[in-house]
């Protein structure tokens, strides 16, 4: 049987059970306390790592549960918060060094913070269950500018970090930034 990533997405202490969602899915997972690995208690957030299999009345119940350290997220998300920093401070120095025009810390700044507030919105999505935005729209903004805010979002609300494809385009999309940035910093552009 095949394992999944999922998160918590509600916890009933009281109770000892609780539900999860895989990322990107709108199908809550039954999670009971007794099917997780080393601890009772689950918080809203948690990541997990479990097996998925038909529960009371067919619907999809967890078992083998294993809650994923904090830590294999860890080194991920610092590499976003670094990147996003870095990617800031380039257009910035370029802006004062005279290499460009202060509109491209506008363009980074505005669309960062559409950006941002996209991945927040499908973030809260992914939890409640409503309708998501379109993983090719949070890419698109990203590549048109919105780079940095959807780092730190990723970063902030650890959101698309369990997808390895989308971690993928993320690095590309950073990797032509960087390009664009040189560039202009020497003057091709």
């Amino acid at each position: 049987m095949s394992r999944v990533q999922a998160d918590i997405v509600e916890w009933f202490d009281n109770k000892g059970y609780g539900f999860a969602r895989q990322p990107g899915g709108t199908e809550r997972i039954f999670v009971h306390a007794k099917a997780v690995k080393g601890r009772s208690r689950l918080k809203p957030g948690e990541h997990l790592e479990l097996e998925i299999v038909s529960g009371k009345n067919g619907k999809p119940a967890a078992q083998n549960v294993i809650i994923l350290n904090e830590k294999q997220f860890a080194n991920r998300l610092k590499l976003h918060l670094i990147t996003a920093t870095i990617l800031f401070i380039t257009a910035q120095l370029l802006v004062i060094l005279g290499k460009a025009n202060i509109g491209l810390l506008a363009i980074y700044t505005l669309m960062g913070i559409i950006s941002l507030l996209l991945y927040r919105r499908d973030k809260q999505a992914a939890l409640f269950g409503w309708w998501r935005i379109r993983e090719w729209q949070l890419l698109a903004m990203d590549l048109f500018g919105g780079i940095i805010g959807g780092l730190l979002a990723q970063h902030r609300y650890r959101h698309k970090m369990s997808k390895p494809s989308y971690q993928i385009k993320t690095f590309l999309i950073v990797a032509l930034h960087a390009i664009l940035l040189s560039l202009v910093g020497i003057g091709i552009i």
